[in-house]
């Protein structure tokens, strides 16, 4: 199936906006993505101490755990038994942290790596604050996570954002990514087989597939991620694997720590609808 957007918006899918944090004071009558809030300035002030210069220590194929002394503190890396980060969640205005933390070791106490904020449900976009960017005055950045209807049916949803990649940044160009729900067979294929849907993450860029045998979407876009719910486990709850040029570096690791931060925000945003009966 074809997923392109034939919304009015859908002209600026491969044109990648400026990064968020620098546009962030334009007007905009859109409630979702006002940061300007008293939480929000809170929210950003007790981030602005703590981040830390980027790195991207993710391994290729990461699964997300539950840890049952800690509800709210969730773990991930490549085996239960060997936590590289730690994830909390935060909610209620009276906690003074973001909703998502990612931090940058397997404990809540350390500081954070990224985190995610803003929004209701999976209906309203989500802030992405992440290490800020090379020659920045800020000591954090801020990305969209922006979800996007299709025009012939509104029930099927796409989170869209721009970021930074190159294995450098004088090498740095922004581009276009897309999650998708795929029910088709590269979820299964990248995932063990157990996930028969799940997401994928699509690059739009036009130069971006070429003649490489990466996995490729419907449309002839290059696949570089996918994640899905893991199944028939107690403490395993997610299930993430990089591919194609996300697997080889060459996108960069701010762009990884971008496409993790997505899906965990989505997952979170996900459990959160569920758990109200949404």
């Amino acid at each position: 199936m074809n997923h392109r957007d034939n919304s009015p918006t859908a002209s600026a899918d491969r044109s990648p906006p400026p990064p968020y944090g620098q546009v962030q004071e334009a007007p905009t009558t859109d409630d979702s993505v006002v940061v300007t809030s008293s939480r929000s300035r809170k929210q950003q002030a007790r981030l602005r101490s703590s981040f830390l210069e980027a790195t991207c220590p993710f391994p290729p194929l990461w699964n997300l755990y539950h840890t049952l002394s800690v509800g709210r503190v969730l773990m991930l890396g490549s085996h239960e038994r060997e936590p590289i980060f730690a994830v909390s969640r935060h909610t209620g205005w009276w906690s003074g942290q973001p909703d998502l933390i990612l931090h940058r070791g397997p404990s809540d106490t350390l500081p954070p790596l990224a985190a995610g904020m803003g929004g209701v449900g999976v209906g309203r976009h989500s802030i992405i604050v992440l290490p800020s960017l090379p020659g920045s005055s800020l000591d954090s950045s801020q990305e969209l996570l922006v979800r996007v209807n299709e025009e012939k049916n509104e029930w099927h949803v796409r989170f869209r954002f721009a970021i930074e990649v190159g294995p450098e940044p004088n090498s740095w160009r922004r581009e276009v990514f897309e999650w998708r729900h795929s029910h088709g067979d590269v979820v299964s294929a990248f995932l063990d087989g157990s996930s028969r849907s799940g997401w994928k993450l699509v690059r739009l860029a036009e130069h971006s597939a070429g003649d490489l045998v990466w996995p490729r979407s419907s449309d002839g876009c290059e696949v570089v991620a996918v994640w899905s719910y893991a199944r028939l486990s107690l403490t395993k709850v997610l299930k993430f694997r990089f591919l194609g040029s996300g697997a080889t570096g060459v996108l960069g690791e701010r762009w990884a720590i971008m496409a993790v931060m997505t899906a965990l925000r989505m997952y979170q945003k996900q459990q959160r609808n569920r758990d109200a009966g949404l």
